[in-house]
């Protein structure tokens, strides 16, 4: 039997505000522009430490092996549309991650990090 890759490919986060939230848990709406996102991309590629849940010491779930902006036209997948400026992420996952993928538990990608709250400018 062929061993599965446990590779996993997703939006770690999109460009621009999402329509869809109107408040966050905190009660804020954030969101990168396309070019902070690109930029947040390229700072992540440089240490690209991979852990579960935002929980400490669980670094190398898994490993990241493409991380892009996605620069094509609209890509409908059915539940998700990817967007031109949105970071893409590949990823190899650790046996554990993959059962917690497969399990339904771990669905996707969520950047941790630090930033600076500004009020947008009106466009």
């Amino acid at each position: 039997m062929p061993t599965e890759q446990r590779y996993v490919l997703g939006v770690a986060y999109q460009a621009g505000p999402d329509p869809t939230i109107k408040r966050g848990a905190d009660g804020g709406r954030d969101f990168f522009s396309p070019e902070e996102l690109e930029k947040a991309a390229w700072r992540f590629i440089q240490n690209p430490d991979v852990g579960l849940f935002h929980a400490d010491g669980t670094e190398g779930a898994a490993t990241v092996v493409e991380s892009y902006i996605y620069r094509g036209p609209d890509w409908d997948l059915g539940d998700v549309v990817v967007k031109s400026g949105d970071w893409l992420v590949g990823a190899v996952l650790d046996e554990h991650a993959w059962a917690l993928y497969k399990s339904g538990r771990v669905n996707g990608f969520s950047p941790q990090g630090t930033a600076r709250r500004i009020t947008p400018r009106s466009s």
